[in-house]
């Protein structure tokens, strides 16, 4: 119960830091390019101590191992995220950027303690450091993909804006198209070698633990789905000089293979059961 009433007030503390930069933006959308308030940071900062807190006590690591259900996965990629976003409006001031993704993390979280089966400690026990590794590996990925995402999203909503000449105060409080592109190249980049790391870790625990690849796994072909659509991404960005938009839209899918190869079919799974 004390766990329940963490993650929900980590949702609501992320929901709230959300509400405050969406008020800023509509108020003075011309403040798109200053640093986010101290006190977004902060509510984000607190979410991520009861984040941590709630997971310690439904027992995610324990002498054996570490303990990956499904709300400790969730957790975990969400509180990645955030930590990646903290780090961004406190070095880089992005407070576009929390539009969009503040929502998008306080909704897994309010979600958290009502996933099915997302406090049994039966989803994934880890035994071995490189078991562990390639989890955390995956999770951090998953964090840098799902930024990129958000960039792609803003990217296109923006875009399309300014051909159609509606510039509403919401879109004004979205940084430079310059800008995202920037970044959402930079953390596809990051991305891409995450995931791939991701896999190679994975195949080798597979190798050492049972002496053989299991390629017919759903996890295993989507995330290989999603990093060959990342590559060809990247190398048609170089080649033949794909325009953004059309990026963007590719990295989106490569989001929903992610999302589906890591949590997807395994809720799925749960609800079925």
């Amino acid at each position: 119960m004390t766990s329940t009433i963490l993650f929900l007030s980590a949702g609501a503390l992320t929901a709230l830091a959300a509400i405050m930069i969406w008020k800023d933006a509509l108020r003075c959308p011309e403040k798109r390019f200053q640093a986010s308030t101290p006190g977004v940071a902060g509510l984000v900062t607190l979410s991520m101590l009861l984040t941590v807190w709630a997971m310690h006590l439904i027992e995610s690591v324990t002498a054996n191992g570490i303990n990956f259900t499904l709300a400790t996965g969730v957790a975990l990629a969400t509180l990645i995220v955030q930590a990646i976003y903290v780090f961004g409006i406190m070095r880089h001031g992005i407070q576009g950027l929390g539009l969009f993704l503040l929502p998008s993390t306080a909704l897994p979280l309010l979600m958290t303690p009502f996933l099915p089966e997302a406090h049994a400690p039966n989803w994934i026990h880890t035994s071995s450091l490189l078991e562990t590794g390639h989890l955390l590996i995956s999770l951090i990925a998953y964090a840098v993909l799902t930024l990129a995402t958000v960039h792609a999203v803003m990217h296109i909503m923006l875009d399309r804006a300014l051909k159609k000449k509606r510039l509403s105060p919401m879109i004004q409080a979205l940084p430079s198209l310059f800008d995202i592109e920037r970044y959402m190249i930079a953390q596809i980049k990051a991305a891409t070698l995450l995931i791939g790391l991701s896999i190679v870790s994975g195949l080798s625990w597979q190798w050492m633990a049972y002496q053989h690849f299991a390629l017919l796994n759903h996890k295993v072909l989507l995330a290989l789905f999603s990093f060959g659509v990342l590559v060809l991404l990247l190398i048609k960005r170089r080649q033949a000089g794909w325009p953004t938009r059309v990026v963007s839209r590719v990295t989106l899918t490569a989001y929903i293979l992610l999302l589906l190869a890591y949590f997807g079919v395994k809720l799925i799974e749960s609800w079925l059961h």
